[in-house]
């Protein structure tokens, strides 16, 4: 028995080590994440100062365009979470609305089952006392009439609870139902003003657009624009593939490599070019896909990662890059607004962006690219 009990000391002892550790490595880990990220923002910060510097000879018409696209990415990133909340309060008020139908049907047919009860004990009452008094019944049978009697009358009472309880429900739904009712109104509202400033914002991109137009006035002026533009991404990808890339992503997380040729697009679009071909007839090609999209429509990361860069980009517009690990990069450029900051985890499927036309774009559509070690890879070999 005593080695028993020193055996049981021992091995409590073990196991208050092991948790201790655990508990020590948890909060290393933690602390380390919180580091990577720490030093994630710091190179994401400084990437960005350079790449404004650079950036610095623009027009006027081109910085316009810039902080219009950008606060029309704010404003419409308040309209998507807006629009999700009012469906979520939407859809919370159907559930209210169809649980108080369901009470009054219950109550209803609670109802009429009690009035049954009612009918069938007073029935069965006065029937047993008159038998009693004139027939003096033997005793099993008055046993049994008993019986039947308590038993309606237990049934009558359960039914009568059950009812009490109904009422109480429906009562406590109403207010429940009023202050749904009123948020969900709180949002339309929102919703409307948020449209109308987004309208506004919409026609100023209009009267900068003509403007930088009016600038691009040739060809060859449109043909150096695209090169310069070109060389803007470049330079950021290069940048990104150099100080922000490789983050050790978590042992849940499937490699990129291992999905090849099964990731889904991220908007269901049509291809709108081909990968590698000539951009308008110049030295510049395609080194991702434009898909045809709907404004406002959700963009989704095409697997798991960490956002390394969502900010606006000459020629990208509002751009988001997601980190794969080992060494892929998927990117997302014309959005109309970004809904993940740099440092966020996404997984695959989850609304990183809006569909937009940013970057002094015509119509509403997505840029996407996948990069391997910084280089171009058709999308078409990685999505389904």
């Amino acid at each position: 028995m005593l080695r028993l009990i020193n055996a049981g000391h021992t091995l409590l002892r073990v196991l208050l080590l092991t948790t201790g550790l655990a508990s020590l490595a948890v909060a290393a880990n933690g602390e380390a994440s919180k580091q990577q990220l720490k030093e994630l923002n710091q190179k994401i910060g400084s990437l960005k100062k350079s790449i404004s510097s650079q950036q610095g000879e623009r027009s006027n018409a081109a910085k316009a365009l810039q902080n219009i696209e950008k606060d029309i990415g704010t404003i419409a990133a308040k309209l998507h979470h807006t629009k999700q909340k009012a469906e979520q309060q939407q859809r919370k008020l159907n559930e209210l609305e169809n649980r108080q139908r369901q009470l009054r049907n219950q109550q209803q047919s609670q109802k009429t089952l009690i009035a049954e009860h009612v009918r069938n004990a007073y029935a069965l009452g006065k029937e047993s006392q008159l038998k009693m008094l004139l027939n003096q019944e033997n005793p099993e049978k008055l046993s049994r009439t008993l019986t039947y009697f308590d038993y309606f009358n237990r049934a009558r009472s359960a039914e009568l609870s059950k009812y009490r309880d109904t009422l109480k429900d429906l009562e406590s739904i109403k207010p429940a139902i009023s202050a749904e009712a009123a948020a969900l109104a709180l949002s339309r509202r929102e919703l409307e003003q948020q449209q109308a400033t987004l309208l506004e914002q919409k026609n100023r991109r209009a009267k900068a657009l003509a403007g930088l137009d009016s600038e691009i006035s040739s060809k060859t002026s449109a043909l150096s624009t695209l090169d310069k533009q070109r060389k803007d991404l470049e330079t950021i990808l290069q940048a990104v593939e150099r100080e922000v890339t490789n983050i050790a992503m978590p042992a849940n997380y499937k490699p990129f490599k291992d999905l090849r040729g099964k990731m889904p697009w991220p908007i269901n679009g049509k291809p709108l070019n081909r990968y590698g071909a000539s951009r308008q007839g110049s030295s510049v090609t395609w080194q991702g896909i434009q898909l045809s999209g709907n404004e406002g429509d959700a963009v989704k990361a095409i697997h798991n990662g960490r956002v390394v860069f969502a900010d606006w980009l000459r020629g990208a517009g509002l751009l988001i890059i997601v980190d794969h690990g080992g060494d892929y990069l998927s990117l997302y450029a014309h959005n109309q607004s970004l809904l993940r900051s740099e440092g966020d985890w996404v997984r695959g499927g989850e609304g990183i962006a809006t569909v937009g036309n940013s970057g002094g774009q015509r119509q509403a559509g997505l840029y996407f690219e996948i990069r391997y070690k910084g280089r171009p890879t058709d999308p078409r070999n990685w999505c389904k």
